[in-house]
């Protein structure tokens, strides 16, 4: 009976979504995550619950790596869900924020707790749709292009992830693979995984949705977004990658030249940013290139894949915490005043750069060694990729802070009391590391925080005068203005070069149909309009694809 709360988790809040636009329904985003946070502390590991009847045969299950995961997130959701029934009640969009929030909210917890391939895809797709909404929340025309560029990246990569969901099940003749047998997965399978989930992990040249996406949707949905989104792509990885089988060096080196240029680019790009959730954005951005590098390293060296995914799924855990304080964070101080909040936002920053005795430290402690385990150079780029990560990220928070500091609370101050969700997830940011029984690396081995902040004193406190040309010279999506010029003038190119040649065969065409035409309309006219109407064209295409659907079962 316990292993019902893993459909609970899920269902829980797909079904408050139909309760979200009553006017007594604003707690209902956080009471809707409270099931999946007690099946992530009640159940026992290797709980399974079969539902042969859902989908093709859905399959949830809770192994170490899905507890993590479950626990964080469903963390994340009741913060933010608070946050938003405290700060959004005047909101008149309210009802549609809760409906949307919910149902991604389903999404995102139900391809945790899923282990087949179906499950895993549909939890994909609706947090992704249901974000939509999210991002567009507010109307505003920078808003609604962050919204186009977010669903158009969304779609290619859920088509991308369903083809390659289609690929593995084919090839293992299973929705629920093992690690063994995907073994001997094609090139284009992982080639598509990588693309798919590489956009909702903002990789290099796939990110350029994440820098808008996120500073247009509300704080609550942005803490989400950063938090516990964008690790979809992570879980996807770790169940659907053959890790710990056999040496993948193609994919591996890929995985870790694209995180690491992705890190190295983040941080510069962050800097001159002049909106704090955008700083947070390029921060998300650089962290999950960190995070993509240390999965291609598992792949690189099987014998390093067993320590290397525990280390890294605790740091997606610390990421998610911290991230998800410092949006919360940024709402906090728009509705309130004091130097108090710029206080505490440091310590999910400091987190975040990993300063000594926080989770960003006690995370690396542990990833940082197995590195030296791997083949030249992939090692030593590694760790200096670890070190330019903490150095940037240290930069990245130092903006942050003074972009947050300069900022005024609007209007009348907010009381105090509406802070009490964030600051029990900046408790929790603090504490957990102390709690969690793991020992802390030496001191010397946050030299990167030290010279990072020692680096932002003359470049983000004092601001010298050199600095204020680069200050918003790069605008959030950076390369999206050239991508889309390539892409228009790709177009132009490609119209102007067929466009003659399709002229010319629509010509052909009509001539023919001219000649073989009768004079006066007759009954082939009347069929041709017929045909043309919506309900009997899709009947006749439904019959068609079920006939030939037929045809390739009887010939199998």
């Amino acid at each position: 009976m316990n292993a019902a709360l893993l459909v609970l988790a899920w269902l829980v809040p797909l079904l408050a979504a139909g309760l979200a636009w009553q006017t007594w329904g604003r707690w209902l985003p956080a009471l809707a995550a409270l099931p999946a946070l007690v099946a992530g502390i009640t159940l026992p590991l290797g709980a399974r619950l079969d539902v042969p009847w859902l989908l093709l045969g859905a399959q949830f299950g809770l192994d170490g790596h899905g507890r993590v995961f479950l626990l964080f997130t469903a963390v994340l959701w009741l913060v933010a869900g608070l946050q938003a029934a405290l700060t959004m009640g005047a909101d008149p969009r309210a009802g549609r924020f809760r409906l949307l929030f919910l149902l991604a909210m389903a999404g995102n917890l139900w391809l945790i707790v899923g282990q087949d391939l179906g499950s895993f895809y549909l939890g994909f797709s609706l947090m992704g749709l249901a974000a939509y909404g999210l991002v567009i929340h507010s109307g505003e025309p920078s808003a609604l292009r962050a919204g186009r560029v977010y669903l158009a990246m969304t779609l290619v990569g859920e088509l991308a992830l369903f083809a390659a969901l289609v690929l593995i099940a084919d090839h293992t003749g299973t929705m629920v693979p093992e690690p063994h047998q995907l073994l001997s997965l094609g090139d284009w399978a992982i080639g598509l995984l990588v693309l798919g989930l590489g956009i909702k992990a903002g990789l290099l040249g796939l990110h350029v949705w994440l820098p808008l996406a996120h500073p247009a949707a509300p704080v609550p949905a942005s803490a989400v977004l950063s938090g516990t989104m964008i690790k979809a792509a992570l879980i996807g990885w770790l169940r659907l990658l053959p890790l710990g089988q056999e040496p993948l060096p193609g994919w591996g080196g890929l995985l870790v030249a694209l995180g690491i240029v992705t890190v190295l680019y983040a941080v510069p790009v962050g800097l001159v940013q002049t909106n704090p959730k955008v700083v947070l954005a390029y921060s998300s951005v650089g962290k999950m290139g960190l995070m993509t590098a240390l999965l291609g390293a598992a792949l690189l060296e099987p014998a390093l894949a067993p320590a290397l995914v525990a280390g890294l799924v605790l740091y997606a855990a610390h990421h998610g915490l911290a991230k998800g304080a410092l949006f919360l964070g940024v709402g906090i101080a728009r509705e309130t005043s004091g130097p108090w909040v710029l206080a505490l936002l440091a310590i999910p920053a400091l987190a975040l750069a990993g300063a000594p005795f926080t989770s960003g430290a006690l995370t690396k402690g542990l990833v940082k060694p197995e590195l030296a385990g791997l083949v030249a150079p992939w090692g030593d780029a590694l760790v200096l990729a670890l070190t330019a990560s903490t150095l940037g990220t240290t930069l990245l928070m130092a903006r942050f802070l003074v972009l947050v500091g300069g900022h005024r609370a609007a209007g009348t101050p907010s009381p105090a009391w509406i802070s009490l969700p964030w600051l029990g997830l900046i408790a929790l940011v603090l504490g957990w590391p102390f709690l969690s029984g793991i020992g802390f690396p030496p001191l010397s081995a946050s030299w990167p925080v030290l010279a990072g902040g020692l680096l932002a004193l003359p470049l983000v406190w004092m601001r010298p005068a050199w600095t204020a040309a680069l200050v918003g010279c790069i605008p959030p999506g950076d390369l999206l203005g050239p991508l889309t010029r390539v892409a228009v003038a790709l177009g132009r190119w490609i119209r102007g070069l067929w466009g003659p040649v399709a002229a010319w065969g629509f010509a052909r065409i009509g001539r023919l149909r001219a000649r073989v035409r009768p004079a006066r309309a007759t009954w082939p006219d009347a069929a041709d309009l017929a045909l043309q109407s919506w309900p009997l064209a899709g009947a006749l295409f439904l019959g068609i694809a079920g006939a030939l659907f037929a045809l390739a079962s009887l010939s199998s």
